[in-house]
């Protein structure tokens, strides 16, 4: 192992293939965690459309002054599930963009009782106060609906992602989203090369092979579950400085989720790299010392 026509390249496809597994676990990780599915999954995990009413709740609240329209017209129609259904036509809107050009196109769901509590609130206030119910009437009472949804819709993209496409961010993130899998491919294709390289490399004695695999996932995994497990120790997403409560919710639990999930498969490498070290160091020495028979000396 130690010759240098062999040391050498099995140690500089050794690092080499250090990288791509890292590159590879992280792909992966993509392509299994990040989904619509998955997130819609985590919110509801963190109950964040009541987190999304109280806040909601509270803005409407602290607008009766300016508006003129008590909080309990337009939260007596907003329901926990309604709230759900906003925030999950966000995230399907965000990952069809992502598909595509990476602009959104939203479309909320329509409240009806919503709207009815705004007609009635509007009707009784201009019977009461004889407001004439012409064209400024109704463009009033349309803008108020349209605001309204657009508050209900601006809380419940709790992973901010209209802010992402205004930004043209899930533009630049399309292109990457949309390549995942034949990255993820290519990256796994030349792990294999590494790994058959070595192979030919320490053609003479194949065993070689497992200790420059083990060396380099035990590599990786330290280099990659090092910064995981100092990320989830010392909380520290929770620093983060975001005032509303369901954002906060929706990104912090999601960053723990997937650094969570990668120091898994970073562990998982090493508890691999070092299986496959002892598994050569047994070979190597059976190899190196084989079982003798006693010579008969009769």
């Amino acid at each position: 192992m130690k010759k240098v026509s062999t040391y050498l390249p099995s140690l500089i496809i050794s690092v080499i293939f250090v990288f791509l597994l890292i590159a590879s676990s992280a792909l992966l990780l993509v392509d299994i965690n990040i989904s619509s599915s998955k997130l819609k999954n985590l919110a509801a995990k963190n109950d964040l459309e009541s987190k999304i009413y109280t806040e909601l709740n509270k803005y409407y609240t602290d607008k009766y002054n300016t508006t003129g329209i008590p909080a309990d017209v337009l939260m007596s129609s907003i329901s926990n599930s309604y709230l759900k259904r906003v925030e999950e036509v966000y995230i399907d809107a965000a990952f069809d963009a992502l598909g595509e050009n990476g602009k959104m196109s939203v479309r909320i769901p329509g409240n009806t009782m919503l709207e009815e509590n705004l007609d009635q609130f509007f009707n009784d206030f201009a019977d009461e106060n004889n407001y004439e119910k012409d064209d400024n009437f109704e463009l009033k009472l349309r803008s108020t609906k349209d605001a309204a949804y657009k508050t209900i819709g601006s809380y419940c993209d709790v992973y901010k992602f209209s802010a992402m496409s205004d930004h043209g961010v899930l533009s630049k993130l399309s292109g990457i989203y949309r390549y995942r899998i034949p990255a993820t491919a290519a990256v796994l294709t030349s792990a294999a090369v590494m790994i058959i390289l070595l192979v030919i490399i320490n053609r003479k004695k194949k065993v070689t092979t497992l200790y420059w695999c083990g060396i380099s996932a035990i590599i990786s995994g330290i280099l990659g579950g090092a910064p995981s497990i100092y990320l989830i120790a010392t909380r520290y997403f929770d620093s983060f400085s975001i005032k509303q409560a369901p954002v906060f919710a929706a990104f912090t639990s999601a960053m723990y989720k997937y650094t969570e999930a990668f120091m898994a498969v970073q562990m998982a490498l090493i508890v691999v790299g070092i299986s496959l070290v002892v598994i050569y160091g047994v070979t190597h020495e059976k190899k190196k010392y084989p079982d003798t028979k006693p010579t008969d000396i009769s």
